[in-house]
């Protein structure tokens, strides 16, 4: 039997599954008009800057990958820097370029989660992506290339996440044994997105929602099985094993744990049927 299993990567999991071979492309979707920005240098200062960074920001307001589209965390360090006493000219000029870059570093994210409006390839994986963060999440199915791939015999890496780009890398379509394969492969994935933006959002010195689950002994106090649990919650199923090929960590999460995975997901903002 092939076993595929999620092996966690730098900054988020990766999923294990068995060869084969299938289709490959891009995703997302949003919109939204915004304001535009001052080019480097220009006049303004900070406050005008954040007042843009802001508004910019405001669009991604309910997404669950938005601390790590727009790097809320790192402007707010800026603000707090501007709000020195006595801060000097040339401070402000160098808070203000920085301010600046991330303004526009931000605004091209929002281009390209627009151009990403549409599922171009037409697969359930790409579809599950776009909706789960409305462009904001790329998607590769470059796995094999993307992905610390697994040495442990019987294995094969299906899966990981990157946070910069946002994007979630998988095997083709056809390496992954049918329809509700693929679909658990990819929530897996997403549910790794969905903690480190809650890891974000709550600081350098917060505890995340997540984070709170896995220490309590849910999970099996594994964040990798906590996202096996998002998966078969968001699809209702109690098996990890479709058409015979076991997918991610092999514990399957009781009626208890789902509560508590609808619950995070609804004060994270991640998609829930």
């Amino acid at each position: 039997m092939v076993l595929f299993v999620l092996v966690a990567v730098f900054i988020g999991g990766a999923l294990l599954t068995p060869d084969d071979d299938g289709p490959g492309g891009v995703g997302g979707a949003v919109g939204g008009a915004r304001p535009s920005q001052n080019p480097a240098g220009s006049a303004g200062g900070f406050a005008a800057e954040a007042q843009r960074f802001h508004a910019l920001a405001a669009q991604l307001e309910g997404n669950p990958v938005a601390p790590l589209v727009t790097q809320m965390r790192r402007f707010q360090l800026l603000e707090q820097r501007a709000a020195a006493p006595r801060l000097s000219e040339a401070a402000e000029r160098e808070l203000t370029q920085q301010a600046q870059e991330m303004t526009a570093e931000l605004e091209q994210r929002i281009d390209a989660a627009e151009a990403r409006s549409t599922n171009s390839s037409g697969s359930v994986t790409e579809q599950l992506v776009d909706e789960a963060g409305a462009g904001f999440i790329d998607i590769g199915w470059d796995a094999a290339t993307a992905c610390a791939v697994s040495e442990k015999e019987g294995r094969t890496t299906a899966g990981c996440v990157s946070e910069d780009p946002v994007a979630v890398h998988i095997l083709p379509e056809a390496k992954l044994s049918g329809d509700l394969a693929r679909r658990i492969v990819v929530l897996h994935e997403l549910t790794h997105l969905y903690q480190r933006a809650d890891l974000d959002d709550a600081g350098p010195n917060g505890t995340s929602g997540a984070e709170r689950l896995v220490q309590q002994g849910l999970f099996e106090g594994s964040s990798e099985k906590m996202a096996d649990c998002y998966a078969l919650t968001y699809l209702d199923q109690w098996s990890l094993s479709p058409d015979g090929i076991s997918i991610g960590y092999g514990y399957v999460c009781s009626a208890a744990e789902r509560q508590a995975i609808r619950d995070w997901a609804a004060s994270v903002h991640a998609p829930m049927p």
